[in-house]
């Protein structure tokens, strides 16, 4: 009919000629390895881009622009904002273009939450996996944190937050709980990163992470979740006076 593609048929099997049974093996069609590297470069960049604030919480972006800009297709660029829009990072409005998520009260509240739910349990967890090697790291990286606070250097604080909290993720070993925790990282520090270039943010904000090394160092569990409950509710808690 017109408008379809004849498949061409397989050619028929080599007989054999040993008397054993043959199992067939069909090889899959090879496909190109660019169209994924390229999806993944541009999902890497835009979301960089959205978190050191280069396109700010509700800027509009152009799809054709911005793949002229990246020097990247189109259908990639795609790939990479369905999964920015998967995250949350991007919203897309048909017929309009796209969209960077907004930092809405209520989405940061959200947040908040997720991120009391998901580190409660991943500090628990990690107590019983954690090695000296790791927790000697952790310490190295926690202690950095608090050196950044202690300066008043506040962005500095928030990168190196940021590292060591991802870092802490990974070492539960788990595929699915360490990219959610890194995701919800890295709205965290948006975020924050916004309040900071529009001078919300004072050095209350700032809090000291020994009590969680402490509870790790400890390998208790129920100290662990207690640290990280307090770290996040003080931080909910100052939220209330940004908006």
């Amino acid at each position: 009919m017109p408008g379809q593609t004849r498949s061409r048929p397989l050619a028929p099997p080599t007989p054999n000629t040993t008397g054993s049974p043959v199992a067939l093996s069909v090889s899959p069609p090879s496909r190109p390895e660019a169209p994924a590297k390229v999806s993944d470069a541009a999902y890497h960049e835009l979301r960089a881009r959205i978190v050191d604030l280069t396109y700010s919480p509700g800027e509009m972006l152009n799809e054709l622009q911005l793949s002229k800009r990246m020097g990247i297709g189109r259908m990639p660029l795609r790939e990479a904002v369905a999964r920015l829009a998967q995250e949350r990072f991007i919203s897309v409005i048909p017929r309009r273009g796209m969209v960077i998520a907004n930092l809405s009260f209520t989405e940061v509240l959200n947040l908040m939450e997720a991120r009391l739910i998901v580190e409660t349990g991943l500090v628990r967890e990690l107590c019983g996996k954690i090695s000296d090697a790791e927790l000697a790291e952790l310490t190295t990286l926690f202690e950095a944190v608090n050196e950044a606070g202690a300066t008043g250097d506040y962005l500095r604080f928030l990168e190196q937050d940021h590292v060591a909290h991802v870092r802490l993720a990974q070492m539960v070993r788990n595929d699915f709980l360490g990219p959610l925790a890194e995701s919800l990282h890295l709205h965290n520090l948006r975020f924050w990163r916004y309040c900071h270039r529009n001078r919300m943010v004072t050095d209350g904000h700032i809090q000291p992470h020994g009590t969680l090394l402490q509870a790790l160092r400890h390998r208790d569990p129920d100290a662990a979740e207690q640290a990280i409950r307090q770290l996040v509710h003080t931080s909910r808690a100052s939220i209330q006076g940004l908006f």
